[in-house]
């Protein structure tokens, strides 16, 4: 038997405080946006507070409940809360790096059309692919299909129907009309972008922070356009313009 180290991309979620329902609402909201791409995801849960008396048993049925899979929590975490996880055979895991943050608070008291939703979620990005080929489709994807590109770009040539869901780590590139759901930087590539020549979309996200199609500015519907992050904000700009 040989043993190697490899190394894995895994979404962290920042745990603040005891009561697990914020995390719940968040899990539930990023599970929502594409149901069978985070099937049994696995992620980790980083707890920075030694203080905080948390329900490991509690917190992996939340995590599991919605669909993801608890893999270890990790952060400076007491010896007491190790005992506890251990209890439940949740593993202890070390980073050899700081993740990257991310930390946004939605204000409730805005309406969603007029705003950036956004899934506070803390992960390890993906900030580079010039060395990894993108991965191409041609043809139209059709209702209830799903593309994934892992650790890639995402190249459609063709519409993407009503539906539908394409997902890339890195960028998405669509010649033709997105009228289903487009989600780039899929494990947290903030550097990630969407490009489609026609803007009809049920959904589109970047790094987590997405916005529904009845949210998207009024210039941007039906346009050829890019879609990036700025200031954890979408940014939509006409093509045609630049």
């Amino acid at each position: 038997m040989t043993l190697k180290s490899l190394n894995f991309t895994l979404l962290v979620v920042n745990l603040e405080e005891e009561t697990l329902l914020p995390l719940a609402d968040e899990l539930n909201r990023k599970r929502l946006m594409a149901p069978d791409f985070f099937a049994q995801t696995p992620m980790v849960v980083n707890i920075d507070n030694e203080a905080l008396n948390i329900d490991f048993l509690k917190l992996q049925n939340t995590v599991e409940e919605n669909g993801f899979f608890l893999a270890g929590i990790t952060g400076n975490i007491s010896d007491k809360q190790k005992q506890q996880a251990g209890q439940y055979s949740i593993a202890v895991l070390h980073s050899s790096r700081k993740p990257a943050t991310k930390k946004v608070v939605v204000d409730e008291k805005q309406s969603v059309s007029k705003q950036d939703s956004v899934i506070s979620v803390e992960s390890e990005e993906l900030t580079s692919f010039s060395d990894v080929k993108a991965k191409v489709h041609i043809g139209r994807v059709r209702s209830g299909q799903q593309i994934y590109a892992k650790e890639c770009d995402l190249v459609i040539s063709g519409d993407v129907g009503a539906g539908a869901e394409v997902i890339a780590d890195g960028s998405i590139h669509i010649y033709g009309t997105l009228r289903g759901k487009a989600l780039a930087g899929a494990m947290g590539n903030t550097n990630a972008a969407i490009f489609c020549q026609t803007l009809q979309p049920e959904l589109v996200s970047i790094a987590g922070v997405y916005k529904l199609s009845e949210a998207l500015p009024e210039d941007a519907w039906s346009t050829s356009c890019s879609v990036f992050l700025e200031d954890q904000k979408l940014v939509f700009s006409n093509l045609n313009k630049i």
